[in-house]
């Protein structure tokens, strides 16, 4: 697919101040730290659910955290977990759902055990915000429960739980909306901690980074000072299990690397689901040293059948997907060869390279689940809105989506979509260009090679909302520029004497060729 290129002139000397300019960054952004950060007591129903929590502590009453089983709900799971623990509770636990058993949100299962084993108290972390019929099922049979979530709110479907902690909440206070799971229950950990005295683990802010990287929220904002300090102060975090994985990782000498690092221990933690609400990431965090080695062994065995799986559906994929789509997808996994877990990663697999809002559905015994990525300015949960009619749940991130249907509905539910694809034809096309930041003439590359050695930490951590700078580089010369500037993938594309026009990024010490045109093409 071709896509626009779209770039706005700058008189801008330097790299960096092009970026800038094009980007909008003020000197906020760049110099902002952790004091920066609006303070957590403007956060709707914090106070309420830190006071129960405390409440149900020193009461020694029955706590369960109902997680989500993705990394970010690991990860939130654990904080307030190991947090209880230090609060002096002997009487809580966990549940974390498995997807492959469970529907999404609280299911009869977790209701009949909260209700048998007589819980006075439900956290849930990253999710519950739509749980509204299991939730008065709970409140009804006198368990109080309290959400903690940061997914889209959705009136109708909000429970009457004790408090909601959510700062996508209508009259919530709290200045930034688009905080991860972890970061939310990281804020109610603070503000208990504020009240009680007890100090907080520092190692929490090491997860808050895994579990807001691994939801691709925005890092911007609230988000990027939580994952900076993590990344500027990064031999100060001695958690056991980061020990413990030290082995694997690299030096950390570098943003980079302690990205990389970052990106690894999300993949290993993404493995592990189990049944009854256990999970064997879960188990990594809280056992003891002894146990984690081999806890670790058994979750690189897990993720090297992962990636294999993982290489298995690309292949599949490109065997099926046309070369040039319109201005959505969507796939039934008619041949059961998509696995339910990976049609997420189905999904963003298409739409990362087309940019596209892309469904990937699948049917088992009668019900069918979706698992949807959308482009910048395409709402899939308003998409899904309009079609709730046909679905029995739904809900997710303007650009993470999912839900279930009945396999009877598919049709009707795709003739939906079509209509709200259509009404929103003009935002999906406007989204398929590359936006460039700097422009650079192959005969300045001196410029570039300063903005290395000078700037290029200054934006960092690159990550959703604030991604590695695209740089376009005019007059490219393959056969007189290659020794300079090497673009990988590139070489079988381009004649050796014919200029081009290059946009490429910089990452990892190497450029990464992005797309191209002949000179001439007008920009």
């Amino acid at each position: 697919m071709n896509f626009r290129w779209s770039y706005r002139h700058s008189n801008k000397e330097t790299i960096f101040d092009q970026i800038r300019e094009n980007r909008e960054i003020n000197d906020d952004f760049i110099n902002s730290s952790m004091s920066d950060i609006p303070h957590y007591s403007l956060l709707k129903d914090i106070d309420t659910a830190a006071k129960r929590i405390i409440e149900a502590v020193h009461q020694k009453e029955k706590i369960i955290i109902f997680g989500h089983d993705d990394v970010d709900g690991i990860t939130a799971t654990y904080i307030l977990y190991d947090f209880l623990e230090k609060l002096g509770s002997q009487n809580h636990f966990y549940y974390i759902p498995n997807r492959l058993i469970d529907s999404h949100g609280i299911q009869k299962n977790f209701i009949n055990k909260v209700k048998k084993e007589k819980f006075n108290l439900v956290i849930t972390v990253d999710g519950g915000v739509s749980c509204k019929d299991a939730i008065s099922e709970i409140m009804d049979f006198g368990c109080d429960v309290i959400v903690t979530d940061h997914h889209i709110v959705q009136e109708d479907l909000l429970p009457p739980a004790l408090a909601i902690i959510n700062p996508k909440q209508k009259d919530c206070k709290f200045p930034f909306e688009m905080i991860a799971g972890v970061g939310v229950a990281y804020f109610l950990i603070k503000r208990i901690s504020e009240i009680t005295g007890i100090d907080i683990d520092r190692n929490y802010l090491f997860w808050v980074a895994v579990g807001s990287i691994s939801d691709k929220v925005p890092l911007l904002g609230t988000n990027r000072i939580l994952v900076k300090e993590v990344l500027d102060s990064w031999s100060t975090f001695n958690d056991s299990t980061l020990y413990k994985l030290s082995p694997y990782l690299e030096s950390g000498i570098n943003y980079s690397q302690r990205m990389n690092n970052i990106r690894y221990i999300i993949k290993l933690l993404s493995n592990g689901r189990g049944k009854k609400g256990n999970h064997k990431s879960m188990k990594l965090l809280i056992t003891h040293d002894k146990e984690k080695d081999v806890l670790i062994a058994e979750m690189q065995n897990m993720q090297k059948k992962y990636d294999n799986k993982l290489k298995n559906i690309r292949r599949y994929l490109r065997t099926k997907i046309p070369r040039n789509l319109g201005d959505y997808f969507i796939f039934r996994d008619l041949e059961n060869q998509i696995p339910f877990e990976f049609l997420g990663f189905a999904s963003s697999f298409i739409t990362n390279k087309h940019k596209i809002p892309v469904i990937f559905i699948k049917s088992k015994n009668g019900i069918a689940v979706g698992e949807a990525r959308g482009a910048n300015g395409f709402n899939l949960v308003e998409a899904f809105t309009y079609c709730k009619d046909h679905l029995i749940q739904y809900g997710g991130h303007a650009k993470a989506a999912g839900f279930t249907i009945k396999s009877s509905n598919i049709d009707v539910f795709i003739e939906r979509f079509e209509e709200y694809i259509e009404r929103n034809k003009t935002i999906i096309e406007e989204n398929k260009r590359i936006d460039i930041d700097a422009v650079i003439n192959s005969r300045e590359l001196d410029k570039f090679n300063e903005y290395i050695r000078m700037d290029y930490n200054l934006l960092q951590p690159f990550g959703q909302g604030n991604p590695e700078p695209k740089f376009l580089i005019m007059d490219y010369l393959p056969e007189r520029d290659n020794h300079v500037m090497q673009f990988k993938n590139s070489e079988s594309k381009m004649e050796p004497e014919v200029p081009y026009n290059i946009i490429f990024t910089f990452k990892n010490s190497s450029f990464k060729f992005v797309d191209y045109r002949e000179k001439h093409y007008m920009l």
